[in-house]
């Protein structure tokens, strides 16, 4: 069976004030295709379908138009879970319509197993979603300690029989890599602390395990125990870069796995070097994070920046230097002045100048209608 291992779409995510809906439905487009062209039997997503537990009208607009496609017009099972960026009891809102029409999705955890069949017979698909300590504390009782307890009581009673994948969100790890594995930009732990990967060994008895979470497409302990990683760079992590999505053709007794690369609708770039030749090079759309050498902080550098590169995220300078004071001692007396002392001070020191009482004015009246509401 063909199967396409899709994780952590985060629907609806934003970096700065630029939204990725637009870039998001351009990759998902792709997938549909990928979908159509290599002939997928059905698509596994393991968790965090979107960026937020309370997505907006335009994200849940978006996975809606994406799984109608496929379960409508392509007509193959999706099998999907939440993930911890997700609300589980949303997801599971016409849980029973969705199933009717091959979208098998669990958005609480239920044990459930969804049986698909080719031509060497049945495949068992474990839906396991992500739950936080607690809550696995209150199913499977407060001995769990950590997420290697709980992905060990869900499993205890699993029947191997036949072929089995199982679709998860979680932090897999080999035990004897400890914590050193760090986690970048794009992602969020699931717990504060230590506490929070799992024993990749749990999963050996699968014969695939299509994993979400982690944002890079890699395998942990086997090649069979896998994250797909992100469809498109959530971050500007320079390892996030080339993206893909997982083909996984598990035959009778055969594991066949390509990653398949996906094209961007805009590059995502980190650009290093003096503002002055930063600003001279060519135009680009491409969403930029500047890292600037000057010595000084450059006034006004991304609105200049803007004005050649439209989707220019973020500054950050080389070298922390350059917001010292240069012992300039500042003293703000904030207990003892009123708001608009504080921001006459603000001025001075910001402009070196003393503001007008024009603008003293507008600002009373500004300060005033605050107070009053």
């Amino acid at each position: 069976m063909k199967l396409l291992h899709l994780s952590d779409l985060h629907i609806g995510k934003s970096l700065g004030n630029f939204s990725f809906l637009e870039d998001q439905k351009y990759v998902l487009d792709q997938i549909l295709d990928i979908i159509k062209e290599r002939k997928i039997e059905a698509v596994m997503i393991a968790g965090d379908i979107f960026d937020t537990a309370v997505a907006s009208a335009e994200a849940l607009d978006l996975y809606n138009y994406f799984i109608e496609k496929i379960v409508f017009d392509i007509k193959i099972p999706v099998l999907a879970i939440s993930g911890n960026h997700d609300s589980a009891k949303r997801l599971d809102v016409n849980k029973r319509f969705y199933k009717t029409n091959k979208y098998y999705l669990a958005g609480e955890y239920t044990k459930e197993v969804v049986t698909l069949e080719d031509e060497y017979g049945p495949i068992h698909f474990f839906l396991l979603p992500f739950m936080s300590l607690a809550k696995a504390r209150i199913i499977f009782g407060e001995e769990i300690a950590d997420f290697t307890d709980l992905y060990r009581q869900a499993l205890k009673d699993y029947d191997y029989k036949d072929r089995n994948v199982i679709i998860t969100h979680c932090y897999a790890s080999e035990i004897s890599q400890g914590l050193e594995k760090a986690y970048n930009e794009g992602q969020k732990p699931l717990t504060i602390g230590g506490s929070d990967f799992m024993d990749a060994s749990l999963f050996m008895d699968f014969d695939y395990a299509a994993l979400g979470h982690l944002h890079s497409a890699h395998y942990v302990l086997d090649p069979k125990i896998r994250y797909s990683g992100t469809f498109m760079p959530y971050s500007f992590d320079k390892k996030d870069v080339n993206k893909t999505v997982t083909l996984v053709d598990l035959g009778k007794e055969s594991l066949d796995i390509e990653k398949i690369p996906i094209k961007l609708l805009r590059d995502f770039e980190v650009r290093t070097g003096f503002f002055d030749d930063l600003i001279s090079e060519p135009e680009s759309d491409s969403y930029i994070k500047f890292i600037l050498e000057d010595k000084a902080t450059v006034e006004n550098a991304m609105a200049k920046f803007k004005k050649k590169f439209p989707n220019a995220v973020l500054i950050n300078y080389a070298s922390r230097s350059v917001f010292a004071m240069d012992n300039e001692e500042i003293n703000i007396d904030i207990e003892n002045k009123s708001t608009l002392e504080l921001f006459e001070d603000f001025v001075a020191y910001k402009d070196k100048r003393q503001m007008t009482d024009d603008e003293k004015n507008v600002l009373e009246d500004v300060i005033g209608a605050i107070n009053e509401g």
